[in-house]
């Protein structure tokens, strides 16, 4: 009888551990001029004066507020950087033959999400903190000091997120981006019981959780529209190896998700108070685009595992019900039938992009160490 060893991975190649350490270097001093900057703003701003961490008001300069404003600053500052600056990285050396206008569109949707994700962390450990310690105001050395820390920390996180992105990551960082958005709007909305209506009625009362719905919604079509991108490039590859019939799957399945999110955006464009009939148009033109999607997945994806087919179908199954149940019986809501049909659709891409990377051999069995048995 005999034990598997496992096999240690093989090292990484030197270039690569070069450029890995390149990255890191430069996601620091990235952090410091971040700080330093955050912290030059934030001790002008609090000179000599008490301040409360959180402000619920918005009428006074806060910890949280400074610190948010210039998380922003900074935040898309190092993300654009990092961004140019990985294309010389392996694995996105791709982005180099883009022409201008996707590299423009990539950047600025890239940079726009992932600052907005570490801004609504940001003000959520603010709030948290000033829950935490009531009625507490901070000097203005403590104030610096938050502001500064927050600002250095996340520009260092930002521009190593960028500086990794694959179609795997960029679809996680929209889930989670949109979930905290639209959480976030929900809590703070001006009307407790807006969810006996729609999801829409959140972004229609003209104040700060409206513009964090709306902005959420703009951003999230703008990254959806870029991740067409990161999805076209894949199924190139598949056709290239053979595992993609046709041709022309990556062209159509580009353009669906580009028309995704440019109804994903013109939902928070055209908020449902400035005209019930545009907004409507974005909002069905969602729907009507990704159960088409479905609908042609086994033929524009023809080469895909069957197991792929059967999850797509089972989806769709789950739309056609939810959408019966809602037009037909009345089971439930609109809100309630929004939120099915969102998670439908972000659940749906969230497992493609995953049958993509097992199909590109990047899937978790990939990397894993490769057990071998010793000879006898």
């Amino acid at each position: 009888m005999t034990d598997e060893l496992q096999v240690p991975p093989t090292p990484p190649q030197p270039e690569r551990i070069r450029r890995s350490l390149r990255v890191e270097s430069e996601a620091l001093i990235a952090a410091v001029i971040a700080g330093i900057a955050g912290g030059v703003f934030a001790g002008a701003l609090f000179w000599g004066r008490y301040v409360p961490i959180w402000d619920t008001s918005g009428e006074q300069w806060s910890v949280g507020s400074a610190g948010v404003a210039a998380v922003i600053v900074s935040g898309l500052t190092a993300s654009a950087i990092g961004y140019w600056r990985s294309r010389r990285l392996p694995g996105q050396e791709w982005r180099k033959g883009l022409p201008r206008w996707k590299t423009a569109i990539d950047a600025v949707a890239v940079a726009a999400v992932h600052t907005s994700i570490v801004v609504l962390a940001a003000g959520l450990v603010f709030f948290v903190l000033q829950v935490a310690f009531r009625r507490l105001a901070v000097d203005g050395y403590t104030a610096t000091g938050g502001v500064t820390v927050a600002t250095a920390l996340a520009a260092y996180l930002l521009y190593l997120g960028v500086s990794q992105l694959t179609t795997i990551t960029m679809s996680q960082r929209l889930l989670v981006f949109m979930a905290a958005g639209v959480l976030v709007s929900m809590m703070s909305s001006a009307d407790p019981i807006w969810w006996r209506y729609n999801f829409s009625l959140l972004g229609s009362f003209g104040d700060r959780p409206s513009l964090i719905f709306n902005v959420t919604l703009i951003v999230a079509g703008a990254l959806v529209t870029t991740f067409a991108l990161y999805v076209d490039r894949d199924l190139r590859t598949l056709h290239d190896r053979g595992v993609i019939r046709h041709a022309w799957s990556a062209p159509v399945v580009t353009a669906l998700f580009i028309a995704m999110g440019i109804a994903l955006g013109g939902i928070g464009l055209v908020p449902v108070n400035l005209t019930l009939i545009g907004h409507n148009v974005f909002a069905v033109g969602v729907s009507a685009v990704f159960g088409l999607l479905l609908l042609l997945a086994p033929v524009v994806l023809r080469g895909m595992p069957w197991q792929f087919f059967a999850t797509t179908v089972g989806f769709l199954l789950l739309l056609v019900g939810a959408t019966w149940m809602h037009f037909s019986l009345a089971v439930f809501n609109l809100t309630a039938f929004e939120l099915f049909a969102f998670v439908i659709l972000f659940g749906w891409i969230s497992i493609f992009v995953r049958f993509i990377a097992v199909m590109l051999g990047q899937g978790t069995a990939a990397t894993a160490p490769t057990a071998a048995r010793p000879s006898r």
